[in-house]
């Protein structure tokens, strides 16, 4: 009950553990079914590569929670406190900007995809391309809420 209490509460993390098992498993399923019998799974290499898309934007989406994307602040951390704030403003809003294009785009893209199906599953694109939207949307989201948690200014020592 608690993990499933966890998966509802932070479901961008769930998809991705998710999605990294079902990876590690075709993957593994592709290499025992290529070396080891005769008839190897043709499946096996769309369906990792489409759970690793789904692990690369919902993962991105739990580090924009846990503000885990890197950043370099070296200039910034130098300015007085007013241009520093301003900096960084500046920088949240230039990243909100972008993730709302990005989830634009990426709602065309998966709207367009549709009658286009995969090689081997026959899947609608848009099972690939359809959690760029969606993580993305969770990225803002999560953006804009770390937003409203302001950084605290380092006092830093000139060296």
């Amino acid at each position: 009950m608690r993990l499933l209490g966890k998966a509802l509460r932070y479901p961008d993390e769930a998809i991705g553990a998710a999605a990294l098992l079902v990876t590690v498993g075709a993957v593994t399923w592709g290499v025992i079914t290529r070396y080891i019998t005769a008839q190897p799974a043709v499946w096996a290499s769309e369906v990792a590569g489409i759970a690793f898309a789904w692990l690369t934007f919902f993962g991105a989406s739990a580090c924009f929670r846990h503000r885990a994307h890197p950043s370099i602040d070296m200039l910034v951390a130098r300015l007085p406190p007013g241009p520093q704030r301003a900096v960084r403003l500046a920088v949240d809003l230039l990243v909100a900007a972008f993730l709302g294009y990005f989830a634009w785009i990426g709602l065309h893209f998966s709207v367009a995809a549709w009658d286009n199906p995969t090689a081997v599953l026959r899947l609608p694109m848009t099972v690939v391309y359809g959690p760029i939207t969606v993580a993305t949307l969770m990225m803002l989201a999560r953006h804009l809420a770390n937003l409203r948690r302001p950084l605290p200014i380092v006092e830093r020592a000139m060296a």
